[in-house]
């Protein structure tokens, strides 16, 4: 599953570098550190009349399925329902839906931020380059108790289904160029992981293998460790059989 839905301010249309054309979106910064998030919106049937009709500035209420391009590292989203205007300027919306698999675990740097892939499946989209065989990948963040609550629940292959909001952060690169990055930042216990705990039943493994090792150590197999019987063997010699 990949769906998004939210309200953002149009910017006006946007040209790729092979002459394809798509509207810009600007959604809301999220949090202190971050940037207002830009989105591009592929049009579509199911979007509606799109660029003849709205004016850069105006607010739209946007729905659809994110594609994260590993080319040009922007962030696209084709719609799945019309595009609408939005009257209420105080009216905030920035929900990601994703069900997957964990894709990537970096080594973690604070104990109270956790992050990670997620690996989605969605469909082809040929005017993104996008087919059945690919995986969009999501970069994760959780933070307080949800990052040390998911660190005992998530490995590599583990399967997800999570709420976030989208987020977009800048910085300046050392060729003097200007970066970003997008990630979707998990909302406090909106998550749910299936299958079996690998963590656990590995560490339950380690455990039940030391429990063997001590049952039948020398220290405590009670058989081992009763004091051996004295065993008296006698025995009969015919002295005339001796040589001497």
């Amino acid at each position: 599953m990949n769906s998004f839905i939210g309200i953002g301010t149009f910017t006006g249309e946007k040209f790729h570098e092979n002459g394809l054309r798509f509207m810009g979106i600007s959604l809301p910064k999220v949090g202190k550190s971050g940037s207002d998030v830009p989105i591009y919106l592929v049009p579509n049937k199911a979007a509606g009349e799109t660029f003849d009709v709205f004016q850069p500035g105006v607010r739209l209420f946007v729905s659809g399925r994110l594609y994260p391009s590993r080319q040009d590292y922007k962030m696209y989203l084709v719609p799945n329902q019309a595009i609408t205007i939005v009257n209420d300027k105080n009216l905030q919306i920035n929900r990601v839906n994703l069900a997957g698999g964990v894709g990537f675990i970096p080594e973690q740097t604070k104990e109270d931020l956790l992050t990670f892939t997620t690996m989605v499946s969605a469909p082809a989209q040929m005017i993104l380059n996008h087919t059945w065989e690919d995986s969009l990948s999501f970069r994760m963040e959780s933070w307080g108790d949800d990052a040390k609550r998911l660190t005992t629940l998530l490995h590599v292959g583990r399967q997800l289904s999570i709420e976030g909001v989208l987020r977009y952060n800048v910085w300046q690169a050392q060729d003097g160029s200007q970066r970003g990055t997008y990630q979707v930042r998990v909302r406090a216990g909106m998550y749910s992981v299936f299958g079996k705990n690998k963590n656990k039943e590995e560490q339950a493994k380690v455990k039940n293998e030391l429990s063997e090792e001590k049952m039948y150590s020398p220290a405590t197999d009670s058989r081992l460790s009763e004091k051996p019987i004295p065993v008296t063997i006698s025995c009969s010699v015919d002295e005339d059989a001796v040589p001497f």
